[in-house]
């Protein structure tokens, strides 16, 4: 997890799957708040859907350990889940639904051991930036939304209602000193806060999954 030179394709047997840089970014600013140590790499998939591709190939390989997987649940937590779930079914036994902290399954037989993440909290629909909007003081965000909202219904913007979220985070971000700051490195500058609750059950998730 080297910030200063960064690789975003990680081929080694411990790796953490990501959609997006942004994704990548969050995390090794998480990581590097909270001192995890660099067992394991990032790759950035650029999509879902070529995640969901990616996993699929890795399982198979036997020299893979560890693959962790941070995922958007986007509209419907559910059905990603489920489809996550149909394509591992020859490998691992998933449980229902994610757990609320953060699912592992164990290693079995050939099988690495596997990680999973859902966006924002495992249990909502949502995307990476509903995680990060828990990042930052609460009446800021709560008036960055109000904003956004009066915006919107002056025909000011036209973001897609899924993207909400999205152009509320960026907003609050506009506001800062340097405005505009990528996401991880506004965690890095603390005005995103990198130890609120679901900061450090993610970070707690991520050093359980890659412990050993």
């Amino acid at each position: 997890m080297n910030t200063a030179n960064p690789n975003y394709k990680h081929e080694g047997a411990k790796v953490l799957l990501v959609e997006g840089k942004d994704d990548c970014h969050v995390i090794w600013a998480l990581c590097k708040k909270h001192e995890v140590p660099e067992t394991f790499g990032v790759y950035v998939c650029e999509s879902d859907t070529i995640l969901l591709s990616r996993l699929s190939a890795l399982i198979q390989r036997p020299e893979m350990e560890i693959i962790g997987v941070v995922i958007d649940a986007d509209t419907n937590l559910k059905g990603r889940w489920q489809s996550i779930r149909g394509k591992l079914s020859n490998y691992h036994n998933l449980p229902d639904a994610p757990e609320l902290d953060g699912t592992i399954v164990e290693a079995i037989e050939d099988m690495p051991r596997l990680g999973f993440w859902m966006m924002p909290n495992n249990v909502d629909p949502g995307m990476l930036e509903d995680f990060c909007r828990q990042l930052a003081p609460d009446d800021a965000i709560v008036f960055a939304e109000h904003c956004v909202m009066k915006a919107k219904e002056k025909s000011f913007a036209t973001f897609k209602d899924v993207h909400q979220s999205k152009a509320v985070v960026h907003t609050y971000l506009a506001w800062q000193d340097e405005p505009g700051k990528p996401l991880g490195q506004s965690i890095t500058a603390q005005v995103l806060k990198p130890d609120t609750a679901i900061a450090g059950a993610f970070v707690s998730w991520l050093q359980r999954l890659f412990a050993g």
